[in-house]
């Protein structure tokens, strides 16, 4: 029995190592049900997640096009334009064919802010005007701490010029009624965490801890051997290139009540800046 325990725990032990090899995409947090705003810092109040809700699904109800927020507390060091373009294509913003999606990324410890445009848009929002509207309505309002309107004006005047696009104006005027329970990237994280410990007992209790001493010492070399520099997204080596497979692909998180992604892509076009 305690063999088979021993062979049972070092298998879980080699999943546990591949894990990060097989699935660094998930190193990217997934959509909440909100799609338009996925705020995973809870810096917007509830009125400004649901005027974002409100001009977004009006926006693509009349054009097609998705706008989207997203919000996070900080990129560990990793370059925002990269991390926002593979964002943009694992989440597939925007239509497949059309690609007329917008993402508005804030990284709020790092001070950054990145705004990418899908190959669609790039007439309407171009690099000037992005870079334009958030210097003047995005930066002022979040330097003064007022995360609302400088969410809310910039989403708007962004929302303005792509339905200019399309010859539709924008009412602004219906709410919509917002998802009670947002469902956010952290379900995951809990069972990752019960696991490493679950490992970590059985290993201590059958081997005196000697498979996680040898983890240790294999992480250790991988890291020293495999390091590829501070401008890759995931912390060792390799970089954010190894994340190529996303492109196109449609959204794999759920939006609830406000359906999901359409498979746009991003070219990179956009504007970056910090406040």
């Amino acid at each position: 029995m305690k063999k088979i325990l021993k062979s049972l725990l070092i298998c879980l032990c080699i999943i546990f190592i591949s894990i990060p090899l097989v699935s660094a995409k998930d190193n990217l947090p997934k959509p909440t049900n909100l799609k338009y705003v996925n705020d995973y810092t809870n810096t917007l109040s509830s009125d400004a997640k649901e005027y974002v809700v409100s001009v977004g699904k009006e926006l693509e109800d009349k054009t097609g096009a998705q706008s989207v927020v997203v919000i996070v507390n900080s990129l560990d060091d990793n370059d925002i334009q990269t991390y926002a373009t593979e964002l943009f294509r694992e989440w597939g913003i925007g239509q497949k064919g059309k690609n007329n999606g917008l993402l508005i990324l804030i990284s709020m410890k790092d001070r950054l802010r990145r705004i990418e445009v899908g190959y669609g848009l790039e007439g309407a929002i171009t690099d000037l005007y992005s870079d334009e509207v958030m210097e003047q309505i995005f930066k002022p309002s979040f330097r003064n701490g007022d995360y609302d309107k400088g969410i809310t004006e910039s989403y708007s005047a962004f929302a303005d010029a792509i339905a200019k696009e399309y010859n539709v104006t924008l009412e602004k005027n219906s709410r919509v009624v917002l998802p009670t329970n947002v469902e956010e990237n952290s379900r995951g994280t809990s069972l990752f965490l019960s696991i490493i410990v679950v490992l970590f007992i059985l290993d201590n209790i059958l081997n005196r801890g000697r498979v996680t001493k040898q983890i240790f010492r294999m992480l250790f070399w991988s890291n020293r051997g495999g390091r590829g520099g501070p401008g890759g997204f995931g912390g060792t080596g390799g970089g954010f290139g190894g994340f190529g497979g996303f492109g196109g692909g449609s959204s794999g998180g759920s939006s609830g009540g406000f359906g999901g992604f359409g498979g746009g892509s991003s070219g990179g076009g956009g504007s970056s800046g910090s406040w």
